[in-house]
Protein backbone atom coordinates (compact mmCIF):
# COMPACT_ATOMS: atom_id res chain seq x y z
CA UNK A 1 0.00 0.00 0.00
CA UNK A 2 1.53 3.36 -0.77
CA UNK A 3 0.04 7.29 -1.02
CA UNK A 4 2.29 10.57 -1.54
CA UNK A 5 2.78 13.19 0.90
CA UNK A 6 1.43 15.66 -1.78
CA UNK A 7 -2.24 14.74 -0.87
CA UNK A 8 -2.24 13.84 2.92
CA UNK A 9 -0.46 17.03 4.07
CA UNK A 10 -2.37 18.00 7.48
CA UNK A 11 -5.09 15.27 7.25
CA UNK A 12 -1.83 12.73 8.66
CA UNK A 13 -2.48 14.86 12.07
CA UNK A 14 -6.09 12.91 12.26
CA UNK A 15 -4.94 9.80 10.69
CA UNK A 16 -2.13 9.49 13.22
CA UNK A 17 -4.23 10.02 16.13
CA UNK A 18 -3.43 8.21 19.47
CA UNK A 19 -4.37 5.21 17.61
CA UNK A 20 -4.80 2.34 20.55
CA UNK A 21 -7.13 1.76 23.71
CA UNK A 22 -5.62 2.37 26.66
CA UNK A 23 -4.36 -0.11 29.29
CA UNK A 24 -2.56 -3.57 29.36
CA UNK A 25 -0.62 -4.06 26.42
CA UNK A 26 -0.64 -7.75 25.23
CA UNK A 27 2.49 -9.56 23.53
CA UNK A 28 1.55 -11.57 20.74
CA UNK A 29 2.18 -14.33 19.05
CA UNK A 30 2.25 -14.74 15.49
CA UNK A 31 4.25 -12.16 14.29
CA UNK A 32 7.56 -13.48 13.17
CA UNK A 33 10.97 -14.47 14.96
CA UNK A 34 12.31 -11.14 14.64
CA UNK A 35 14.46 -10.93 18.09
CA UNK A 36 17.28 -7.72 18.64
CA UNK A 37 19.23 -7.81 22.00
CA UNK A 38 18.88 -4.65 23.28
CA UNK A 39 20.49 -3.17 26.94
CA UNK A 40 17.83 -3.68 29.70
CA UNK A 41 17.08 -4.58 32.82
CA UNK A 42 14.20 -6.41 32.45
CA UNK A 43 13.47 -9.56 30.47
CA UNK A 44 9.84 -8.38 29.39
CA UNK A 45 10.78 -5.11 28.14
CA UNK A 46 13.08 -6.96 25.74
CA UNK A 47 10.24 -8.84 24.36
CA UNK A 48 7.92 -5.86 24.28
CA UNK A 49 11.40 -4.42 22.01
CA UNK A 50 10.90 -7.25 19.99
CA UNK A 51 7.57 -7.20 19.92
CA UNK A 52 7.94 -3.53 18.69
CA UNK A 53 10.15 -4.09 15.80
CA UNK A 54 8.11 -6.99 14.29
CA UNK A 55 5.03 -4.15 14.53
CA UNK A 56 7.71 -1.65 12.60
CA UNK A 57 8.44 -3.82 10.21
CA UNK A 58 4.31 -5.45 9.65
CA UNK A 59 3.92 -1.75 9.08
CA UNK A 60 1.52 -1.60 12.46
CA UNK A 61 3.33 1.74 13.67
CA UNK A 62 0.56 2.46 16.11
CA UNK A 63 0.94 -0.59 18.07
CA UNK A 64 4.96 -1.00 17.24
CA UNK A 65 4.52 2.61 19.49
CA UNK A 66 2.25 1.64 22.39
CA UNK A 67 4.58 -2.09 22.78
CA UNK A 68 7.84 0.30 22.70
CA UNK A 69 6.38 2.61 25.37
CA UNK A 70 5.45 -0.02 27.38
CA UNK A 71 9.50 -1.68 27.40
CA UNK A 72 10.12 1.87 28.45
CA UNK A 73 7.84 1.84 31.26
CA UNK A 74 9.16 -1.54 32.01
CA UNK A 75 13.22 -0.27 32.12
CA UNK A 76 12.87 3.61 32.46
CA UNK A 77 16.91 3.37 31.96
CA UNK A 78 15.98 1.31 28.19
CA UNK A 79 17.31 3.63 25.76
CA UNK A 80 16.41 1.12 22.57
CA UNK A 81 12.84 1.67 23.67
CA UNK A 82 12.56 5.24 23.20
CA UNK A 83 14.91 4.58 20.04
CA UNK A 84 11.78 2.50 18.78
CA UNK A 85 9.50 4.53 19.53
CA UNK A 86 11.22 8.06 17.94
CA UNK A 87 11.55 5.12 14.83
CA UNK A 88 7.95 4.14 14.79
CA UNK A 89 6.85 7.71 14.79
CA UNK A 90 8.46 8.35 11.72
CA UNK A 91 8.41 8.01 7.95
CA UNK A 92 7.43 4.83 6.04
CA UNK A 93 7.27 4.08 2.57
CA UNK A 94 3.32 4.39 2.24
CA UNK A 95 3.03 7.69 4.61
CA UNK A 96 5.31 10.90 5.64
CA UNK A 97 5.80 12.45 8.92
CA UNK A 98 3.93 15.25 10.04
CA UNK A 99 4.85 18.15 12.15
CA UNK A 100 3.17 16.59 15.51
CA UNK A 101 5.09 13.70 14.97
CA UNK A 102 8.62 14.73 13.80
CA UNK A 103 8.03 16.63 16.97
CA UNK A 104 7.64 13.82 18.99
CA UNK A 105 10.13 11.90 17.41
CA UNK A 106 12.82 14.39 17.80
CA UNK A 107 12.44 14.28 21.65
CA UNK A 108 11.96 10.78 21.89
CA UNK A 109 15.65 10.55 20.58
CA UNK A 110 16.60 13.22 23.10
CA UNK A 111 15.47 10.47 25.43
CA UNK A 112 17.66 7.98 24.24
CA UNK A 113 20.48 10.45 23.96
CA UNK A 114 19.81 11.06 27.38
CA UNK A 115 20.06 6.57 28.55
CA UNK A 116 22.98 6.02 25.92
CA UNK A 117 25.60 5.82 28.79
CA UNK A 118 24.69 2.29 30.01
CA UNK A 119 23.82 1.74 26.22
CA UNK A 120 26.67 -0.32 23.88
CA UNK A 121 28.84 1.25 21.28
CA UNK A 122 26.40 -0.24 18.50
CA UNK A 123 23.42 1.26 20.13
CA UNK A 124 24.84 4.44 20.25
CA UNK A 125 25.85 4.35 16.88
CA UNK A 126 21.79 3.15 16.40
CA UNK A 127 20.52 6.27 18.60
CA UNK A 128 23.10 8.73 16.55
CA UNK A 129 22.04 7.30 13.22
CA UNK A 130 18.39 8.18 14.01
CA UNK A 131 19.40 11.84 15.41
CA UNK A 132 19.97 12.30 11.66
CA UNK A 133 16.34 11.88 10.61
CA UNK A 134 14.70 14.62 13.24
CA UNK A 135 15.13 18.08 13.83
CA UNK A 136 12.68 19.39 16.02
CA UNK A 137 11.89 22.34 12.92
CA UNK A 138 8.48 21.88 11.80
CA UNK A 139 10.45 24.08 8.88
CA UNK A 140 12.90 20.94 7.82
CA UNK A 141 14.16 19.76 4.50
CA UNK A 142 12.21 16.35 5.14
CA UNK A 143 14.08 15.00 1.97
CA UNK A 144 17.36 15.78 3.25
CA UNK A 145 16.79 14.46 6.68
CA UNK A 146 15.46 11.27 5.23
CA UNK A 147 18.94 10.99 2.94
CA UNK A 148 20.77 11.52 6.34
CA UNK A 149 19.77 9.07 8.00
CA UNK A 150 19.51 7.12 5.44
CA UNK A 151 23.36 7.82 4.64
CA UNK A 152 23.95 7.17 8.51
CA UNK A 153 22.34 3.21 8.21
CA UNK A 154 24.48 2.24 5.62
CA UNK A 155 27.58 3.32 7.63
CA UNK A 156 26.36 1.21 10.75
CA UNK A 157 25.47 -1.10 8.66
CA UNK A 158 28.64 -1.66 7.37
CA UNK A 159 30.38 -1.56 10.38
CA UNK A 160 28.59 -4.14 12.10
CA UNK A 161 28.08 -6.75 8.96
CA UNK A 162 26.39 -9.08 11.43
CA UNK A 163 23.64 -6.81 12.31
CA UNK A 164 20.51 -8.01 10.03
CA UNK A 165 18.27 -5.13 11.48
CA UNK A 166 20.38 -2.67 10.98
CA UNK A 167 20.75 -3.73 7.16
CA UNK A 168 17.19 -3.99 6.90
CA UNK A 169 16.60 -0.55 8.14
CA UNK A 170 19.36 0.75 5.87
CA UNK A 171 17.34 -0.80 3.16
CA UNK A 172 13.92 0.87 4.31
CA UNK A 173 15.37 4.05 4.58
CA UNK A 174 16.43 3.93 1.33
CA UNK A 175 13.48 3.31 0.35
CA UNK A 176 12.06 6.21 2.38
CA UNK A 177 14.00 8.45 0.51
CA UNK A 178 11.99 8.40 -3.15
CA UNK A 179 8.89 6.10 -1.92
CA UNK A 180 6.84 4.46 -4.42
CA UNK A 181 9.56 5.97 -7.15
CA UNK A 182 12.25 3.11 -7.20
CA UNK A 183 11.79 2.27 -10.84
CA UNK A 184 11.67 4.09 -14.46
CA UNK A 185 8.49 4.10 -16.13
CA UNK A 186 10.87 1.95 -18.40
CA UNK A 187 11.66 0.17 -16.07
CA UNK A 188 15.09 1.61 -14.98
CA UNK A 189 16.31 1.37 -11.37
CA UNK A 190 16.42 4.56 -9.54
CA UNK A 191 19.02 5.62 -7.49
CA UNK A 192 19.10 3.85 -4.26
CA UNK A 193 17.07 0.73 -4.86
CA UNK A 194 20.19 -1.65 -5.46
CA UNK A 195 21.94 -0.59 -3.00
CA UNK A 196 18.12 -1.68 -0.89
CA UNK A 197 17.66 -4.89 -3.06
CA UNK A 198 21.75 -5.67 -2.33
CA UNK A 199 21.60 -4.93 1.53
CA UNK A 200 18.23 -7.12 1.76
CA UNK A 201 19.75 -9.90 -0.24
CA UNK A 202 22.14 -10.02 2.17
CA UNK A 203 19.88 -10.71 5.26
CA UNK A 204 17.90 -12.73 3.23
CA UNK A 205 20.97 -14.91 2.45
CA UNK A 206 21.78 -15.30 6.27
CA UNK A 207 18.39 -15.18 7.50
CA UNK A 208 15.76 -16.24 5.52
CA UNK A 209 12.50 -15.92 7.86
CA UNK A 210 13.50 -12.03 8.34
CA UNK A 211 9.87 -10.90 8.30
CA UNK A 212 11.42 -7.09 7.53
CA UNK A 213 14.18 -7.91 4.84
CA UNK A 214 11.05 -10.13 3.04
CA UNK A 215 8.39 -7.66 3.49
CA UNK A 216 10.90 -4.73 1.83
CA UNK A 217 12.35 -7.24 -0.85
CA UNK A 218 8.71 -7.52 -2.24
CA UNK A 219 8.13 -3.71 -2.17
CA UNK A 220 11.38 -3.31 -3.51
CA UNK A 221 10.83 -5.37 -6.73
CA UNK A 222 7.35 -5.33 -7.47
CA UNK A 223 7.22 -2.56 -9.81
CA UNK A 224 10.02 -3.52 -11.42
CA UNK A 225 10.48 -5.29 -14.51
CA UNK A 226 11.49 -8.57 -13.02
CA UNK A 227 8.80 -9.18 -10.33
CA UNK A 228 9.25 -12.62 -10.44
CA UNK A 229 12.40 -12.39 -8.31
CA UNK A 230 10.58 -11.86 -5.71
CA UNK A 231 8.53 -14.67 -5.49
CA UNK A 232 11.13 -16.86 -3.07
CA UNK A 233 9.99 -13.97 -0.19
CA UNK A 234 6.65 -13.67 -1.46
CA UNK A 235 6.47 -17.46 -0.43
CA UNK A 236 8.01 -17.34 2.86
CA UNK A 237 6.32 -14.53 4.46
CA UNK A 238 2.72 -15.76 3.77
CA UNK A 239 3.82 -18.14 6.26
CA UNK A 240 6.31 -16.38 8.41
CA UNK A 241 3.67 -13.96 10.42
CA UNK A 242 0.27 -15.36 10.53
CA UNK A 243 -0.96 -12.71 13.02
CA UNK A 244 0.47 -10.18 11.32
CA UNK A 245 -2.75 -9.36 8.65
CA UNK A 246 -0.37 -6.69 6.76
CA UNK A 247 2.45 -9.36 6.01
CA UNK A 248 -0.11 -11.93 5.32
CA UNK A 249 -1.18 -9.81 2.53
CA UNK A 250 2.23 -8.37 1.23
CA UNK A 251 2.50 -12.12 -1.16
CA UNK A 252 -0.11 -10.52 -3.50
CA UNK A 253 1.62 -7.64 -4.33
CA UNK A 254 4.09 -10.21 -5.88
CA UNK A 255 1.42 -12.39 -7.16
CA UNK A 256 -0.84 -10.04 -8.69
CA UNK A 257 2.03 -8.70 -11.17
CA UNK A 258 2.79 -12.80 -12.03
CA UNK A 259 -0.73 -13.63 -12.95
CA UNK A 260 -1.20 -16.02 -9.61
CA UNK A 261 -4.47 -14.17 -8.76
CA UNK A 262 -5.91 -17.09 -7.01
CA UNK A 263 -3.17 -17.11 -4.49
CA UNK A 264 -3.89 -13.26 -4.42
CA UNK A 265 -7.19 -13.78 -3.66
CA UNK A 266 -7.06 -16.23 -0.75
CA UNK A 267 -4.15 -14.24 0.74
CA UNK A 268 -6.04 -11.03 1.19
CA UNK A 269 -8.79 -13.09 2.28
CA UNK A 270 -6.98 -14.44 5.29
CA UNK A 271 -5.49 -10.64 5.72
CA UNK A 272 -8.99 -9.65 6.24
CA UNK A 273 -10.03 -12.24 9.28
CA UNK A 274 -6.30 -11.39 10.63
CA UNK A 275 -7.23 -7.71 10.96
CA UNK A 276 -10.56 -7.88 11.75
CA UNK A 277 -9.69 -10.12 14.37
CA UNK A 278 -7.33 -7.72 15.49
CA UNK A 279 -9.27 -4.74 15.13
CA UNK A 280 -12.24 -6.47 17.47
CA UNK A 281 -9.91 -7.02 19.86
CA UNK A 282 -7.77 -4.08 20.30
CA UNK A 283 -10.56 -1.19 18.93
CA UNK A 284 -7.06 0.59 16.83
CA UNK A 285 -7.57 3.92 15.62
CA UNK A 286 -5.93 5.60 12.66
CA UNK A 287 -3.82 4.45 10.12
CA UNK A 288 -3.67 0.73 10.37
CA UNK A 289 -7.74 0.11 10.55
CA UNK A 290 -8.37 3.09 8.37
CA UNK A 291 -6.00 2.31 5.55
CA UNK A 292 -4.28 -0.88 5.62
CA UNK A 293 -7.24 -3.25 6.39
CA UNK A 294 -9.02 -1.67 3.52
CA UNK A 295 -5.94 -2.09 1.16
CA UNK A 296 -6.25 -5.98 1.59
CA UNK A 297 -10.61 -5.26 0.15
CA UNK A 298 -8.90 -3.25 -2.29
CA UNK A 299 -6.58 -6.24 -3.55
CA UNK A 300 -8.66 -9.00 -2.95
CA UNK A 301 -11.54 -7.54 -4.85
CA UNK A 302 -9.09 -6.71 -7.64
CA UNK A 303 -7.78 -10.55 -7.66
CA UNK A 304 -11.26 -11.63 -8.00
CA UNK A 305 -12.16 -9.54 -10.61
CA UNK A 306 -8.50 -10.98 -12.91
CA UNK A 307 -10.48 -14.56 -11.54
CA UNK A 308 -13.75 -13.54 -13.28
CA UNK A 309 -15.24 -14.18 -9.71
CA UNK A 310 -18.40 -11.73 -10.42
CA UNK A 311 -20.26 -12.15 -7.14
CA UNK A 312 -17.55 -12.34 -4.65
CA UNK A 313 -15.61 -9.28 -6.16
CA UNK A 314 -18.71 -7.43 -6.34
CA UNK A 315 -19.95 -8.18 -2.82
CA UNK A 316 -16.00 -7.68 -1.97
CA UNK A 317 -16.62 -3.98 -3.49
CA UNK A 318 -19.22 -3.07 -1.50
CA UNK A 319 -17.85 -4.40 1.43
CA UNK A 320 -14.72 -2.13 0.86
CA UNK A 321 -17.07 0.68 0.22
CA UNK A 322 -18.77 0.03 3.41
CA UNK A 323 -15.64 0.57 5.71
CA UNK A 324 -15.03 4.21 4.01
CA UNK A 325 -17.82 5.94 4.64
CA UNK A 326 -18.46 10.22 3.27
CA UNK A 327 -17.73 11.43 6.35
CA UNK A 328 -14.42 9.99 6.81
CA UNK A 329 -13.26 10.98 3.47
CA UNK A 330 -14.40 14.55 4.08
CA UNK A 331 -11.68 13.63 6.61
CA UNK A 332 -9.79 12.17 5.11
CA UNK A 333 -9.75 12.80 1.55
CA UNK A 334 -7.15 10.28 0.14
CA UNK A 335 -9.86 7.60 1.22
CA UNK A 336 -12.21 8.88 -1.60
CA UNK A 337 -10.17 6.83 -4.15
CA UNK A 338 -11.92 3.34 -2.80
CA UNK A 339 -15.67 5.15 -3.50
CA UNK A 340 -16.12 4.03 -6.44
CA UNK A 341 -14.96 0.61 -6.48
CA UNK A 342 -18.37 -0.82 -6.47
CA UNK A 343 -19.22 0.79 -9.87
CA UNK A 344 -16.47 -0.41 -10.99
CA UNK A 345 -17.28 -3.80 -9.99
CA UNK A 346 -20.78 -3.37 -11.87
CA UNK A 347 -19.43 -2.18 -14.82
CA UNK A 348 -16.43 -4.97 -15.43
CA UNK A 349 -18.92 -7.44 -14.91
CA UNK A 350 -22.06 -6.03 -16.75
CA UNK A 351 -24.67 -5.05 -14.28
CA UNK A 352 -26.23 -2.35 -16.17
CA UNK A 353 -29.39 -2.00 -14.08
CA UNK A 354 -27.80 -1.96 -10.70
CA UNK A 355 -25.12 0.95 -12.05
CA UNK A 356 -28.80 2.59 -13.17
CA UNK A 357 -30.55 2.32 -9.56
CA UNK A 358 -27.00 3.07 -7.71
CA UNK A 359 -27.61 6.52 -6.08
CA UNK A 360 -25.54 9.50 -6.73
CA UNK A 361 -23.17 9.98 -4.32
CA UNK A 362 -23.18 13.53 -2.40
CA UNK A 363 -22.19 16.07 -4.44
CA UNK A 364 -19.36 17.74 -2.84
CA UNK A 365 -17.28 14.23 -3.43
CA UNK A 366 -16.22 15.30 -6.75
CA UNK A 367 -14.12 12.39 -7.88
CA UNK A 368 -16.60 9.73 -6.34
CA UNK A 369 -19.40 11.85 -8.48
CA UNK A 370 -17.22 11.77 -11.93
CA UNK A 371 -16.71 8.08 -11.67
CA UNK A 372 -20.76 7.60 -10.96
CA UNK A 373 -21.84 9.85 -13.87
CA UNK A 374 -18.58 7.18 -15.94
CA UNK A 375 -20.22 4.20 -14.80
CA UNK A 376 -23.74 5.38 -15.95
CA UNK A 377 -22.42 6.81 -19.30
CA UNK A 378 -21.45 2.77 -19.79
CA UNK A 379 -24.65 1.72 -18.99
CA UNK A 380 -26.54 3.90 -20.66
CA UNK A 381 -24.69 3.29 -24.05
CA UNK A 382 -24.99 -0.74 -23.08
CA UNK A 383 -28.44 -0.35 -23.25
CA UNK A 384 -28.90 1.76 -26.36
CA UNK A 385 -29.34 5.29 -24.58
CA UNK A 386 -26.54 7.21 -26.77
CA UNK A 387 -27.89 10.32 -25.87
CA UNK A 388 -28.26 10.22 -22.01
CA UNK A 389 -24.74 8.17 -21.98
CA UNK A 390 -22.96 11.35 -24.09
CA UNK A 391 -24.59 13.42 -21.42
CA UNK A 392 -22.91 11.02 -18.62
CA UNK A 393 -19.64 11.41 -20.65
CA UNK A 394 -19.81 15.41 -20.50
CA UNK A 395 -20.23 15.25 -16.63
CA UNK A 396 -17.20 12.97 -16.35
CA UNK A 397 -15.12 15.42 -18.19
CA UNK A 398 -16.60 18.33 -16.70
CA UNK A 399 -15.65 17.10 -13.80
CA UNK A 400 -12.18 16.31 -14.53
CA UNK A 401 -11.24 19.64 -15.92
CA UNK A 402 -12.36 21.21 -12.90
CA UNK A 403 -10.70 19.05 -10.32
CA UNK A 404 -7.76 20.97 -8.64
CA UNK A 405 -4.52 19.68 -9.42
CA UNK A 406 -3.47 18.34 -6.22
CA UNK A 407 -6.07 16.30 -5.64
CA UNK A 408 -5.15 12.64 -5.85
CA UNK A 409 -6.36 9.45 -5.92
CA UNK A 410 -3.67 6.71 -4.66
CA UNK A 411 -0.50 7.34 -6.90
CA UNK A 412 -2.62 9.51 -9.37
CA UNK A 413 -3.86 12.43 -10.19
CA UNK A 414 -7.76 12.63 -9.77
CA UNK A 415 -8.24 14.56 -12.59
CA UNK A 416 -5.90 12.05 -14.66
CA UNK A 417 -7.85 9.40 -13.61
CA UNK A 418 -10.97 11.15 -14.61
CA UNK A 419 -9.93 12.06 -18.22
CA UNK A 420 -8.48 8.27 -18.99
CA UNK A 421 -12.61 7.68 -17.78
CA UNK A 422 -13.81 10.09 -20.13
CA UNK A 423 -11.67 8.81 -22.93
CA UNK A 424 -12.87 4.96 -22.21
CA UNK A 425 -16.35 5.84 -22.05
CA UNK A 426 -15.81 7.81 -25.74
CA UNK A 427 -14.71 4.32 -27.32
CA UNK A 428 -17.35 1.94 -25.09
CA UNK A 429 -20.19 4.81 -26.65
CA UNK A 430 -18.56 4.30 -30.29
CA UNK A 431 -18.37 0.39 -29.60
CA UNK A 432 -22.23 0.24 -28.93
CA UNK A 433 -22.70 2.71 -31.90
CA UNK A 434 -20.68 0.09 -34.60
CA UNK A 435 -18.44 2.67 -34.81
CA UNK A 436 -15.12 0.21 -34.35
CA UNK A 437 -12.84 1.91 -36.53
CA UNK A 438 -13.85 5.26 -33.75
CA UNK A 439 -13.92 3.13 -30.82
CA UNK A 440 -10.27 1.77 -31.07
CA UNK A 441 -8.85 5.01 -32.05
CA UNK A 442 -10.80 6.20 -28.59
CA UNK A 443 -9.38 3.33 -26.95
CA UNK A 444 -5.67 4.09 -27.88
CA UNK A 445 -6.31 7.27 -26.62
CA UNK A 446 -6.86 5.83 -23.35
CA UNK A 447 -4.53 3.27 -23.11
CA UNK A 448 -1.60 6.20 -23.73
CA UNK A 449 -3.34 7.98 -20.60
CA UNK A 450 -3.58 4.32 -18.85
CA UNK A 451 0.54 3.89 -19.90
CA UNK A 452 1.41 6.91 -18.28
CA UNK A 453 -0.31 6.48 -14.50
CA UNK A 454 2.14 5.75 -11.77
CA UNK A 455 2.45 2.09 -10.72
CA UNK A 456 -0.19 1.27 -8.05
CA UNK A 457 -1.17 -2.22 -6.99
CA UNK A 458 -4.09 -2.79 -7.37
CA UNK A 459 -3.73 -1.24 -10.74
CA UNK A 460 -5.20 2.63 -10.60
CA UNK A 461 -7.39 1.89 -13.11
CA UNK A 462 -9.75 -1.07 -13.05
CA UNK A 463 -10.26 -2.28 -16.47
CA UNK A 464 -6.99 -2.58 -18.65
CA UNK A 465 -7.86 -0.73 -21.66
CA UNK A 466 -6.36 -3.27 -23.91
CA UNK A 467 -9.12 -5.61 -23.33
CA UNK A 468 -11.26 -2.96 -24.65
CA UNK A 469 -9.07 -2.20 -27.55
CA UNK A 470 -8.25 -5.42 -28.64
CA UNK A 471 -12.45 -6.02 -28.46
CA UNK A 472 -12.61 -3.13 -30.59
CA UNK A 473 -9.93 -4.39 -33.47
CA UNK A 474 -11.55 -7.49 -33.62
CA UNK A 475 -14.92 -6.08 -34.11
CA UNK A 476 -13.27 -3.54 -36.84
CA UNK A 477 -12.00 -6.90 -38.81
CA UNK A 478 -8.57 -5.96 -37.62
CA UNK A 479 -7.15 -9.61 -35.72
CA UNK A 480 -3.97 -9.35 -36.36
CA UNK A 481 -3.49 -5.94 -34.49
CA UNK A 482 -6.56 -7.40 -31.77
CA UNK A 483 -3.54 -10.26 -31.11
CA UNK A 484 -0.85 -7.28 -30.34
CA UNK A 485 -3.32 -5.84 -27.84
CA UNK A 486 -4.18 -9.17 -26.03
CA UNK A 487 -0.28 -9.63 -25.91
CA UNK A 488 0.66 -6.14 -24.69
CA UNK A 489 -2.16 -6.66 -21.84
CA UNK A 490 -0.90 -10.29 -21.48
CA UNK A 491 2.84 -8.89 -20.60
CA UNK A 492 1.01 -6.49 -18.12
CA UNK A 493 -1.31 -8.55 -16.58
CA UNK A 494 0.34 -12.28 -16.89
CA UNK A 495 -2.62 -14.99 -17.28
CA UNK A 496 -5.67 -12.92 -17.21
CA UNK A 497 -8.52 -14.51 -18.62
CA UNK A 498 -9.88 -11.52 -19.99
CA UNK A 499 -7.03 -11.01 -22.67
CA UNK A 500 -6.74 -15.06 -22.83
CA UNK A 501 -10.31 -14.79 -24.05
CA UNK A 502 -9.56 -12.21 -26.30
CA UNK A 503 -6.40 -13.59 -27.88
CA UNK A 504 -8.66 -16.91 -28.55
CA UNK A 505 -10.70 -14.92 -30.84
CA UNK A 506 -7.90 -12.59 -32.36
CA UNK A 507 -6.29 -16.03 -32.82
CA UNK A 508 -9.22 -17.93 -34.17
CA UNK A 509 -9.63 -15.04 -36.78
CA UNK A 510 -6.71 -15.69 -38.30
CA UNK A 511 -6.70 -19.21 -38.81
CA UNK A 512 -4.03 -20.08 -36.13
CA UNK A 513 -6.26 -22.94 -34.74
CA UNK A 514 -3.09 -24.94 -32.90
CA UNK A 515 -2.35 -21.07 -31.11
CA UNK A 516 -5.98 -20.70 -30.39
CA UNK A 517 -6.41 -24.03 -29.16
CA UNK A 518 -3.81 -23.78 -26.60
CA UNK A 519 -4.70 -19.94 -25.84
CA UNK A 520 -7.95 -21.50 -25.25
CA UNK A 521 -6.30 -24.20 -22.85
CA UNK A 522 -4.79 -21.07 -20.75
CA UNK A 523 -8.29 -19.51 -20.57
CA UNK A 524 -9.79 -22.39 -19.00
CA UNK A 525 -7.34 -22.46 -16.60
CA UNK A 526 -7.44 -19.09 -15.87
CA UNK A 527 -11.20 -19.30 -15.33
CA UNK A 528 -11.31 -22.10 -13.03
CA UNK A 529 -13.41 -20.37 -10.65
CA UNK A 530 -14.97 -17.98 -12.21
CA UNK A 531 -18.79 -17.10 -12.29
CA UNK A 532 -18.84 -15.13 -15.83
CA UNK A 533 -18.95 -15.66 -19.22
CA UNK A 534 -17.56 -13.56 -21.12
CA UNK A 535 -19.31 -12.32 -24.53
CA UNK A 536 -15.81 -10.70 -25.18
CA UNK A 537 -12.74 -9.71 -23.65
CA UNK A 538 -14.52 -5.92 -22.18
CA UNK A 539 -17.91 -4.88 -21.50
Amino acid sequence: MHRRSMFLGSLLVLLFAPGLASGAVPLYTGLGTVHHAVTTRSPLAQKYFDQGLRLCYAFNHDEAIRAFREAARLDPSCAMAHWGVAFALGPNVNFPVDPPREKEAFAEVGKARARAARATARERAWIEALSKRYSGDPKADLKALDQAFADAMGNLAAKYPDDLDAATIYAEALLDVRPWDWWTSDGKPQPGIQEAIAALTRVLKKNPSHTGANHLYIHALEESPHPGQGLLAAGRLAKLAPNAGHLVHMPSHIYMRVGRYRDATELNRKAIGIDHAYIEAEKPHGIYPMMYYVHNMHMAWAAMTFEGRSVEAIRMARTLADHVSPEAVRQMPPMEFWLPVPYYALARFKKWDEILREPAPPPDLRYTTGMWHYARGVALAATGKQGEALAERDSVAAIAAAMPPEAMAGLNSSATLLRLASSALDGEMAMRGARYAEAAKDFREAAAKEDSLHYDEPPAWYLPVRQSLGLALLKAGKAEEAEKAYRKDLERYPGNGWSLYGLVQALSARGRVTEAMAAKKRFTRAWARADFSPAGSAM
